[in-house]
This record gives C-alpha cells, sequence and structure tokens, in this order.
C-alpha cells in the first residue's frame, strides 16, 4: 500500500500544481481581454479552453488522489485535511457555476466594447469570482503545505 500511496500523492501533487498554474495564467488574459474590445471575446474563449481542458481535469484528478489517500488512511482527521476538504467542495461549486458565467461574459464581450454597462459590470464580478477561486486554491495548496493544526 506504501507504494500505492506515494503514486497517489505524486499525481495529487502535479495535478495540483498544473490546475493552479493554469488558473494563475488566466489573469494575464483575462485583464488583456478587459482592455482590448478587438480580441477580448477570443482572449476569454482561451481561458475557457484552458479551464475546461486543463484546470478542470487536473482539479478532479487532484480531488480525487487527495480523497483517495485520504480514505486509504482512514481515520486520520486533521484539521487540514477536514478544512482543505470543505474548501475543495466550496471551489467546486464555484468552479462549476463560473462556467455559464464566462459564456455569457464571452458572449458580451464580442456584442459590446469594454467599458459599456452591462460587459463592464460582469467583468468585474467575473474577475473577482475568479480570484476568489485561485485565493481558494492557494489556501488549499498552503494547507497541503504546512499541514497546520487549526483545531
Amino acid at each position: 500500500m506504501g507504494e500505492l500511496y506515494i503514486s497517489l500523492k505524486w499525481l495529487h501533487v502535479v495535478a495540483a500544481s498544473v490546475g493552479f498554474g493554469s488558473n494563475l495564467t488566466h489573469l494575464f488574459w483575462i485583464l488583456s481581454a478587459n482592455v482590448d474590445a478587438v480580441s477580448g471575446a477570443e482572449k476569454l474563449r482561451v481561458v475557457k479552453k484552458i479551464d475546461d481542458r486543463l484546470s478542470v481535469p487536473a482539479y478532479v484528478v487532484a480531488i480525487g488522489c487527495g480523497v483517495t489517500m485520504w480514505l486509504l488512511q482512514w481515520p486520520i482527521h486533521p484539521s487540514w485535511i477536514i478544512t482543505s476538504l470543505v474548501l475543495s467542495s466550496i471551489l467546486t461549486v464555484m468552479g462549476i457555476s463560473f462556467g455559464p458565467f464566462m459564456k455569457r461574459w464571452i458572449r458580451m464581450a464580442g456584442e459590446h466594447a469594454p467599458g459599456e454597462d452591462p460587459l463592464g459590470i460582469m467583468a468585474r464580478r467575473l474577475t473577482i469570482w475568479w480570484a476568489a477561486i485561485v485565493a481558494s486554491v492557494f489556501l488549499i495548496l498552503y494547507l497541503m503545505i504546512t499541514k497546520p493544526t487549526l483545531w
């Protein structure tokens, strides 16, 4: 079981790194899309593709490996694992709800120029939503690395 656990742990770390790294690139794409009226919608489509084809699958693998490792070591219940699982659940809901809004943002970016009221409001909301997702992932990574005792 030791080799299985180490293999799962390695895959878990790689998947979390890929997911987080690809999410970090979104900052540059989103900020660029918010100012460039000509190619804004296309840049947002690239962000959506990165999410659909890289970030989301990586997070599914990371969460699956993490839960499997946790179950293999049952009944371990450190506070950092419980907190990470709760944050992962919240992150999953946030990620699922981000997709439909992203599609709407892409559509609006193709129809309106940046700074126009509906597009500007949508861009601000989704940029904040994206930042909250990245902050959540960063916090989960922090918990995985430092393994603090929270209670």
